[in-house]
C-alpha cells in the first residue's frame, strides 16, 4: 500500500499569553524628575522643638535661635533593560504573516517588560517600607479585616492622607477569603481601571499573582505620594529593513527604578512573616566606645549621628566597628536589615548618648 502523506497548516490565529497590565504604575509620585541626572536628592527639613518663652530673658526670650537643618535622600537609578528581537522577512511570509511587528512589541511589553518592573518596585517599596508589621501567619478569612483594619490604624497615626490609599494583596488570598471581600464596600469603575477589585474603609484592594509579592512578606500598602517608580526611560522602537535584517527589528530599552519617599516613609507598610523580619539593634556603652548588635547574627546595621533616619538618610553609616563615644546628648539612629536573607528591616531604635 502507498504511503499516505498529511498535510498541516498554521492556524490563522496566534495564541497569545495573557498578560495584565502593570498593577503599579499610575499609583505612585510623580513629584519628581530623573531628566538629564542619574540621581536625585530629595531634601527634608528638620524642624526644632518648642521651647518655654522667657519673659524676664534680656534676649532670646523665644529661646536661642537655632538654623534650621535638613536631610538629603538620594535616589540613584540602577536599573537598565532592554530587549531586541527581529522578525526575518522570509520567516514572517513563510508563517502566513502572523507575526505582525506591532503586535509582537506589545506581546513583548506585556509579557516581559511589565511583570519585571512591576516586581522591582513591589520588592523594593517592601524592602523599605516605613512600617514594617510581624504576622505570626498568613491572613485567614477570619484575620484579614483585622489586617486591613490594623492597617488603616497605623495609617491613621501616621496622618496619612485618607485618599489614594492601595494595599496589594495576592490572588490566593483574594480567592480564598472571597467571602471577607465582599461584605467590603463597593468600588466605582474608575478604580476598575486602575485594577482595583475590593475597598475596605480608605485601602483600595488590588490583587496581585503570588510570585509577584515578595518572598516572606504578605501584603503591602502604600499611599501614593509615598512611593516613587521612576521610569527615567521607556522607549520602544521599530525599524523596517534596518542595515544587515531583511525584515522588522524591535527594540526596547528601560531605565527605572523604585524608592520610598523617607520623609513619608510611614506611608509605606508591609506585613511579613515575624521570622523575616530582622532583630532590631541594641546599643551598649563601654569605656570610651559604644557598640550596636542585633540577634539577627549575618544582618547589617545602619546608624546616624545626626538624629535623621538611618533608612533614608544620605548620613547614614554602615555599622563595622565600635563608635568612638559621641558626646552627650548626641542621638544615635540604628536599624538592622538582611535584603539578601529574604529579610525585613527591624524598627528604627534611638538611643541617647550620655
Amino acid at each position: 500500500m502507498a504511503d499516505i502523506n498529511l498535510f498541516d497548516k498554521y492556524s490563522d490565529k496566534m495564541a497569545m499569553l495573557y498578560a495584565h497590565a502593570s498593577f503599579v504604575k499610575g499609583k505612585t509620585s510623580n513629584e519628581y524628575d530623573w531628566n538629564g541626572v542619574e540621581s536625585i536628592k530629595i531634601m527634608t527639613p528638620v524642624t526644632v522643638p518648642l521651647n518655654n518663652y522667657n519673659r524676664a530673658a534680656a534676649s532670646n526670650r523665644y529661646g536661642t535661635p537655632t538654623e534650621m537643618g535638613d536631610f538629603t535622600q538620594r535616589c540613584p537609578i540602577t536599573q537598565d533593560k532592554g530587549f531586541s528581537v527581529t522578525i526575518d522577512k522570509g520567516n514572517y511570509t513563510e508563517q502566513m504573516m502572523l507575526k505582525e511587528a506591532g503586535k509582537m512589541m506589545k506581546a513583548e511589553v506585556d509579557e516581559q517588560v511589565t511583570p519585571v518592573i512591576d516586581k522591582w518596585a513591589i520588592g523594593k517599596w517592601a524592602a523599605n517600607a516605613g512600617t514594617v508589621v510581624s504576622c505570626s501567619a498568613e491572613p485567614t478569612k477570619t484575620t484579614i479585616i483585622e489586617h486591613l483594619a490594623d492597617v488603616e490604624a497605623k495609617f491613621a497615626d501616621a496622618f496619612i492622607p485618607l485618599e489614594d490609599r492601595f494595599i496589594l494583596i495576592t490572588n490566593s488570598v483574594v480567592s480564598k477569603y472571597r467571602q471577607a471581600f465582599d461584605a467590603l464596600d463597593t468600588i466605582t469603575d474608575r478604580l476598575l481601571l486602575k485594577g482595583v477589585i475590593g475597598k475596605f474603609g480608605t485601602l483600595n484592594i488590588v490583587g496581585i499573582p503570588g510570585d509577584w509579592m515578595p518572598a516572606g512578606a504578605y501584603y503591602l500598602a502604600f499611599q501614593r505620594r509615598s512611593a516613587i517608580l521612576a521610569d527615567k526611560v521607556a522607549d520602544t522602537v521599530l525599524h523596517t529593513n534596518p542595515p544587515g535584517i531583511s525584515g522588522h527589528l524591535l527594540e526596547g530599552r528601560y531605565i527605572y527604578d523604585a524608592f520610598v519617599v523617607g520623609a513619608r516613609a510611614k506611608g509605606v507598610l508591609v506585613g511579613a512573616a515575624s521570622a523575616n523580619i530582622a532583630k532590631a539593634p541594641t546599643a551598649t556603652k563601654g569605656a570610651s566606645t559604644t557598640s550596636l548588635a542585633s540577634d539577627t547574627s549575618e544582618a547589617t546595621i545602619k546608624y546616624t549621628l545626626d538624629g535623621t533616619d538611618p533608612m533614608y538618610s544620605n548620613s547614614a553609616i554602615t555599622y563595622s566597628a565600635a563608635i568612638a563615644n559621641p558626646t552627650a546628648g548626641t542621638i544615635i539612629k540604628a536599624y538592622a536589615t538582611y535584603v539578601s536573607g529574604g529579610m525585613y528591616p527591624s524598627d528604627v531604635v534611638t538611643h541617647k548618648c550620655v
